[in-house]
């Protein structure tokens, strides 16, 4: 058995046991869906070259002050519209970045299948579109089990798309070679192209969206995020995440706008010095924390 296929069955397994199974299977059919939209608006709405960024929407820092502040001084939540907000830009963001660093092969899991059961079918869709089956080419109509016998028409998938400029280009400043050897090609070019599309934003303020830190303690309290229903603990989930999302400004900077720095002015200490290693933190929801509560 292939080792990957080992290690998410394990994964699977423990997931079930760890959480409820109604969350365990809403959790992977919303990570299928993202990733499914992830690779879709990569290669079906993408700009001409190739050149788009991956749409990240963050946590609007003063309605998310109002309501923490709300909480703190009257014990309840106003602004539920805004709560539920702030939980999904919580799930949907942490499952983005578990998505991408897995597919920079960060995790034990391989990018594999996924490139090649997305991108891989877009390239093949591409191609079926440029290549026409040629009825007198003798390797296409050979048939090596049995020369003898009347040779079958050459398999080619009809076109089913249109033909994006940009393959276009590669195809006509490549078109001496076979169709493996130019899927090949165009394979490897668009898989440079998806890393650019993730790894940073137009403004060049975000970036990376793969953490091989913040993670694992990010997954661990979204399961009890997804789980719940009640509006306090949702809010106390989530500040839990954030204090997370603190201890990192890059982290940060990908959930809520102003990053590190904003959380700071939330819980009304400094940013943690990262260099020196002082992540003896507080939050005014969640008290005092260190990121060993959350392994």
């Amino acid at each position: 058995m292939n080792i990957y296929k080992i290690i998410n069955e394990e994964y699977a397994r423990f997931l079930k046991e760890e959480y409820d199974e109604n969350v365990y299977e809403t959790f992977f059919e919303k990570e299928q869906t993202i990733k499914n939209n992830i690779f879709g608006d990569f290669l079906y709405k993408n700009n001409s070259d190739f050149t788009k960024h991956v749409y990240w929407k963050l946590i609007p820092y003063l309605r998310l002050k109002k309501i923490w502040e709300d909480y703190i001084s009257k014990g309840f939540i106003r602004d539920e519209k805004g709560l539920n907000m702030i939980k999904g830009i919580m799930i949907a963001n942490t499952i983005k970045v578990g998505i991408f660093t897995m597919l920079a092969g960060h995790t034990q899991e391989s990018p594999d299948d996924d490139f090649e059961e997305n991108i891989g079918y877009f390239i093949d869709d591409q191609l079926n579109c440029l290549f026409k089956p040629d009825k007198n080419d003798k390797n296409q109509l050979e048939n090596p089990e049995n020369p003898n016998k009347e040779k079958p028409e050459p398999h080619q998938e009809p076109c089913r798309t249109t033909v994006v400029p940009y393959i276009q280009r590669l195809f006509n400043e490549n078109n001496e070679l076979g169709r493996n050897e130019l899927k090949e090609l165009i394979n490897d070019d668009l898989i440079g192209k998806f890393y650019d599309y993730y790894a940073g934003d137009k403004d060049n303020k975000l970036g990376g969206f793969v953490s091989d830190y913040g993670l694992k303690p990010l997954q661990k309290l979204l399961f009890q995020l997804m789980k719940t229903q009640e509006s306090k603990e949702e809010l106390v989930l989530i500040d839990r995440m954030l204090n997370v999302l603190h201890q990192r400004s890059d982290i940060a900077s990908w959930f809520v706008e102003g990053g590190s720095n904003a959380l700071s002015q939330l819980s009304g200490y400094e940013t943690p010095d990262e260099e020196s290693g002082g992540y003896d933190t507080k939050s005014v929801i969640s008290g005092r924390y260190n990121m060993s509560d959350y392994n």
